[in-house]
């Protein structure tokens, strides 16, 4: 294992880190994700709502989302750093498809609960993402 430039190490097998580059930001993007034209995908404790943008570029920005009424602070916090933890590990699901189509990507995870553990977040957050996966290649591109 080697580090690189910004002293984080990389890993032969695969890249599963979260910069803050592949983080969704910005008030315009996150208001396009409750608009009318997105795709919604939801599971118990956890939903994603995402949009493919018109241009052709690859890209993939994930955002977090935990509403102020589920609690204090440090518990979405917690519930943010979960939902981060368990994209990140899984992020490849949806890097490898977008990367063939050459498509960008914008969603974002949105929390449901806050007293959840981490194996049931990661496990819907998996499923979540296996069925944007299954159905990234039936997007017509100009669907935004």
């Amino acid at each position: 294992m080697t580090k690189d430039r910004s002293n984080q190490s990389s890993r032969s097998n695969g890249d599963f880190s979260l910069p803050r580059a592949k983080i969704l930001r910005g008030r315009k993007n996150f208001q396009r994700l409750f608009e009318q034209d997105v795709f919604i995908h939801r599971k118990k404790h956890v939903g994603l709502r995402y949009y493919i943008p018109d241009f052709s570029s690859f890209g993939c920005l994930m955002g977090f989302i935990v509403k102020k009424s589920l609690g204090k602070a440090h518990k979405r916090n917690h519930m943010k750093r979960l939902l981060r933890e368990a994209y990140r590990l899984h992020q490849h699901m949806l890097y490898d498809p977008l990367r063939q189509l050459q498509r960008t990507f914008h969603g974002a995870l949105i929390a449901y609960d806050v007293d959840v553990p981490y194996t049931e977040i990661e496990q819907e957050v998996v499923a979540l993402l296996e069925q944007v996966q299954g159905q990234l290649p039936t997007i017509s591109p100009g669907h935004s």
